[in-house]
Parts: C-alpha cells; sequence; structure tokens
C-alpha cells in the first residue's frame, strides 16, 4: 500500500502524489500514468518494483485524482513537464545517490518521451521505460475535428470532452476491473490536453519534436502490445525505427497478444511477464 504527500503547490492548486517506500532501495521509480487514470491505480505494479527492491514514486497529473485542475485538464504541457521535474527532484531528495527511472504508460509515455526530448532534468534518470505510448491512436482524429480542437484549445483550453475508453480492451480483466466503476477514474480530456497529446505524438513520430541533445544515450526500454486497440503500435515502431537509425541507447519489445495495459497482459495473461521484464531492466541499470 502506498503512502500519499503532496509534491507542489502551486497558486492554483496542488499536485498529489503517492510512495511506495522500500528499505535499502536499490533504485527508485517514478510513474506518469495515462489519461483518465490516477497514480494510486498502478499499486500491483508498484508493489512488485517494491519486492524487487526498487522504491516507487509517482504523482496524480493535472486534473486525475486529487491533483489541481477539472479532471481531464492535463495541461499546459509546459507545466506538466515541469510536474515531472518536481517529481525527479522529489526522488532525488528522497533517495539521494541512487538511479532514477522514469516510468510512463499511454499518454503517461507520450510525457515521458516528450520530457526525454526536452524536460528541464532529462537527464538525471538513469534509464527511461515507455509503456504503449500515445503517438497514434488506433482511431486517427479527422483532420476537421483537430482544427476544431486547436481552435477551442485556443479560446476554450479546459473545455472538456469525452475521451471513453473501452474497459474490455485494456488487458486481463481481474488487474483491469473496477476501471469505469472506480470514482478515481474518469472519461474526460480537456481540448488544451488533446492537442497538446496528438501534436507531441505527431512530434515524435516525424522526428520534429525540439531536442535538447541530453538524453539519446540514456537506456531506454519501450514496449508496446501487439493487440493495442487504443494507442497504434505503428506510431511506436516507426519512433523505435527512427531512434535506432540515429543511435539512440534504446531497447524496443513488441508483446505479442497483449493490450493496451501490457502490465496487465491481454485475454491469455496476467502481465506479469512485462513487469518481469521492466524488473531486469532495472536491475540492469547501475
Amino acid at each position: 500500500m502506498y503512502e500519499t504527500f503532496t509534491l507542489r503547490q502551486t497558486p492554483k492548486g496542488r499536485i498529489e502524489g503517492q510512495h511506495w517506500p522500500a528499505e535499502n532501495a536499490t533504485h527508485v521509480v517514478c510513474i506518469i500514468h495515462g489519461i483518465g487514470e490516477y497514480g494510486g491505480r498502478y499499486d500491483r505494479v508498484a508493489t512488485k518494483f517494491n519486492e524487487a527492491g526498487y522504491a516507487v514514486l509517482a504523482m496524480d497529473q493535472r486534473g486525475h485524482g486529487h491533483s489541481m485542475n477539472k479532471w481531464g485538464h492535463c495541461a499546459p504541457r509546459k507545466d506538466v513537464l515541469d510536474d515531472v521535474s518536481a517529481l525527479i527532484t522529489y526522488a532525488q531528495m528522497t533517495y539521494p545517490d541512487i538511479p532514477i527511472i522514469l516510468y510512463g504508460h499511454s499518454m503517461g509515455g507520450n510525457i515521458g518521451l516528450d520530457y526525454r526530448s526536452r524536460g528541464g532534468l532529462n537527464d538525471v534518470p538513469s534509464a527511461y521505460i515507455i509503456s504503449a505510448p500515445w503517438i497514434r491512436l488506433v482511431r486517427p482524429i479527422p483532420a476537421a475535428l483537430y482544427y476544431l480542437m486547436r481552435g477551442m484549445a485556443k479560446i476554450r483550453p479546459s473545455l472538456i470532452i469525452s475521451s471513453a475508453v473501452d474497459e474490455t480492451k485494456l488487458g486481463n480483466p481481474e488487474y483491469v476491473l473496477p476501471y469505469n466503476d472506480n470514482p478515481m477514474v474518469h472519461n474526460k480530456i480537456s481540448a488544451l490536453c488533446a492537442v497538446d497529446g496528438y501534436e507531441t505524438g505527431q512530434a515524435l513520430e516525424q522526428g520534429t519534436l525540439p531536442d535538447n541533445g541530453r538524453a539519446g544515450s540514456i537506456p531506454m526500454l519501450l514496449m508496446h502490445g501487439t493487440a493495442d486497440q487504443i494507442c497504434d503500435i505503428r506510431g511506436t515502431e516507426r519512433l523505435a525505427q527512427r531512434l535506432e537509425e540515429q543511435g539512440d541507447a534504446l531497447e524496443y519489445v513488441e508483446w505479442e497478444g497483449l493490450c493496451h495495459e501490457i502490465h496487465n497482459g491481454g485475454p491469455e495473461s496476467t502481465g506479469d511477464e512485462v513487469i518481469e521484464k521492466m524488473i531486469r531492466f532495472i536491475g540492469s541499470i547501475g
């Protein structure tokens, strides 16, 4: 079970965090969750990390869980990246002199990749884990809707729209559920959050996202499930190919038959093999 803490207090509200402590921890993992969920939803993964000797920190992103903003308004992206920097700084203060691993899933993967490119402390993590990132969506956003949302993001950035997720497409029901019935989970996304995620995903795939050049040599484990019906694996494949061609320190893994939440498996998997892979990868980081 986790402890809660206040990560940041801003004039507009606060960012809440979760801590799974580990005595004599060898590594500390910082988790960035996906759209509609919250940090505490990673309790199963964090507990297994604890058993391996890794401490875990997470946060409820803006517009999620107990953190500030209307539900779904995880924006603007500059402030979101600053929140990630605050989480990394908290990890440094709480667990000094041990490797920090930044782990992002889905929209959190989009943010994690963005942070790896241009985050203020992107050279501090000793490794990155990116899971089923939002680069492309399986259901593409029509051009007309994109331009409408882009206009709304300028006029009413916190306008909320539905981002309904079919919980049966996420992974093994034993570990996914309850999802829609979980009072801490929502199906909302703001206009600005949607535009930030969409444009960042496009830039990641096309190689046009600003990059400060500090993190390319830092090891990254990039993973995606072949049965993902939410985030399109082809976007991740294209990103992996580009990063490999430019010589980044990348290990890319595709998980056959696993759904969007690869850590929660699929119809015939619990996702334990994915968690074990992450544990081994973390353990290899000095």
